[in-house]
């Protein structure tokens, strides 16, 4: 870490910072025999080593490591059905991946699909989307489809979250009559900076008043 010549592992880079100038990043810093401790810093208080961990753990020089994926904006939707059935829910996520395409053209999902924690074990389908084309537009296209059923949102002029719930409206259907309740997010890794507040929010969805978050 710059300035202190002690050495940390990046984790993740986990958002931008408060004014949208760079990324905040998780660092993993060495602990006891047992284990180590986490800390967040922005990235300009870093100063690179050349150094990584492969696989094994092992320090090696960042070169011989496998180029990294560039980052991309995505959305990520968390689904709740209440499916119990593992091929039920195989065949749902399937429909749902091929109905999302439908509705916002090309792009890569992945899907994987968790059982909740508690009985009756319903099946729940956490989907991410990197739409081929802008993922704003893919976004305001997934809040048109779910028109009637939104619950609240919170847009922090980066990252903007939506909840939605059929329990708002008999009629309303998110992707497919499956889904029950669904979290919605886009993620913009692509920058850090933050939109201006008349930019805010990114999509426009009616929800209730006292239950809305612009934050």
């Amino acid at each position: 870490m710059a300035g202190t010549g002690e050495e940390a592992v990046v984790e993740d880079v986990c958002g931008p910072n408060e004014d949208g100038t760079g990324w905040n990043v998780t660092l993993r810093l060495p602990g006891t025999a047992t284990h180590d401790s986490l800390t967040v810093l922005p990235e300009d208080a870093l100063e690179p080593t050349g150094l990584a961990h492969d696989d094994g753990g092992q320090r090696v020089p960042v070169g011989v490591l496998p180029a990294t994926e560039e980052a991309r904006d995505c959305i990520e939707l968390r689904l709740f059905t209440e499916i119990t059935d593992g091929i039920d829910a195989a065949r749902i996520a399937a429909e749902i991946e091929e109905d999302v395409i439908e509705l916002i053209g090309e792009a890569t999902l992945s899907t994987e699909a968790e059982r909740h924690w508690a009985d009756p074990y319903n099946y729940e389908l956490a989907v991410t989307i990197f739409p081929r084309s802008r993922a704003v537009e893919a976004l305001r296209r997934l809040a048109e489809a779910g028109e009637g059923g939104w619950l609240a949102y919170r847009d922090d002029g980066w990252r903007c979250d939506l909840w939605w719930s059929a329990s708002r409206d008999p009629d309303a259907i998110l992707i497919v009559p499956e889904v029950h309740a669904a979290e919605i997010v886009f993620v913009p890794w692509s920058s850090p900076v933050r939109r201006p507040e008349e930019e805010r929010p990114l999509v426009a969805v009616a929800v209730p008043d006292d239950e809305s978050d612009d934050a």
